[in-house]
């Protein structure tokens, strides 16, 4: 049983691995044939000196991988992505395939696709590495909601104070407000019907559709599939 459980493990580990050394690849590649395309770009349309057309391609480079490290920080952590970034790499995109394009306009068309083509390689396959983060933070949002309820451990009470003791459930139900009663049943209600739509929706997706913390959704989901088990 541990093979077969830590198989699948093993092979989601080596296509992360193997995908990343080759992005990375691909980066260093598109990186230093588009850093020496601008160099010459910079140099022939009015670069002051030789020292500011090698600097200004590096604050292009540097730009994108700022940008890009906020976009895979919030795809791991599923955090709304700001705006600045997703302008910051657009825009360094856009100046890099502009510098690739102008050093090979020249010749012709086919030498400035061929000239832009390495930082079309990079923006398709960066994209793909953010899928598979997303996707892997998916899963595992999966595997957590189908596995057994988490258990809170009970802190000890301190011995100089004795505990109070707790209400029952007849004097628990007399001291809930009707509204409160309510709520949780059209709150209950609401994950029985979107999980009737999408069996499959995870905890977080479905805190995400009714407006709460993501642990208060995977509760109501085991909640609605324990209640289902015990039915059937």
């Amino acid at each position: 049983m541990n093979a077969v459980k830590q198989a699948p493990r093993g092979g989601d580990r080596l296509i992360r691995a193997s995908m990343t050394v080759v992005v990375l690849a691909v980066a260093a590649v598109a990186a230093w044939v588009s850093y020496w395309h601008a160099v010459a770009v910079i140099e022939k349309y009015g670069a002051e000196d030789e020292v500011s057309a090698h600097l200004v391609p590096a604050t292009v480079d540097g730009m994108i991988y700022a940008s890009s490290m906020v976009l895979l920080w919030c795809a791991r952590y599923r955090l709304a992505v700001p705006a600045l970034a997703r302008w910051a790499l657009a825009l360094g995109v856009a100046a890099t395939l502009a510098a690739n394009i102008l050093h090979g306009i020249e010749r012709g068309p086919l030498a400035a696709a061929l000239a832009a083509w390495p930082a079309i390689a990079l923006v398709i396959s960066y994209e793909l590495i953010m899928w598979v983060v997303r996707s892997g933070r998916e899963l595992a949002d999966r595997t957590h909601d189908s596995g057994q309820p988490e258990r809170a451990l009970a802190e000890p009470a301190p011995q100089s104070v004795a505990p109070e003791p707790e209400p029952t459930a007849s004097q628990a139900g007399q001291d809930a407000p009707a509204s409160e009663v309510r709520e949780d049943g059209d709150r209950r209600a609401q994950v029985a019907a979107l999980l009737a739509r999408d069996p499959n929706m995870t905890g977080t997706a479905l805190a995400r559709a009714l407006g709460v913390h993501e642990s208060t959704g995977r509760k109501y989901r085991r909640e609605a599939l324990n209640g289902h088990s015990r039915s059937t």
